[in-house]
């Protein structure tokens, strides 16, 4: 089923998206920002993940990191009944949460 957003509901769609998501909810991310991709119009929701608990957890933290973008992605599908795209992205928490 594909969805038609219209401009006037995407920044009201972005901040019921972030408010679904409390980082503190997952281990080892920084923040999650929320978007639109108004070309394919498909939401998108980016993860930052704390690149030194990455390198810290090594191997372990791809498990970590599957099991977040489970967690976040089937939220978002649940709640929107279609699947939102999920960019992974890597930051020093310290810098941004400052």
């Amino acid at each position: 089923m594909k969805v038609l957003i219209s401009e006037s509901q995407v920044d009201k769609l972005k901040s019921i998206f972030s408010s679904l998501y409390d980082i503190k909810d997952y281990e080892g991310v920084c923040r999650i920002m929320v978007d639109y991709d108004e070309e394919f119009n498909k939401i998108v929701l980016n993860v930052f993940f704390d690149r030194k608990f990455a390198i810290k957890n090594g191997r372990s933290f791809n498990k970590i990191k599957r099991s977040v973008i489970d967690n976040i992605g089937t939220k978002a599908t649940n709640w929107m009944k279609t699947t939102p795209w999920i960019y992974l992205h890597f930051e020093d928490c310290d810098e941004t949460n400052n």
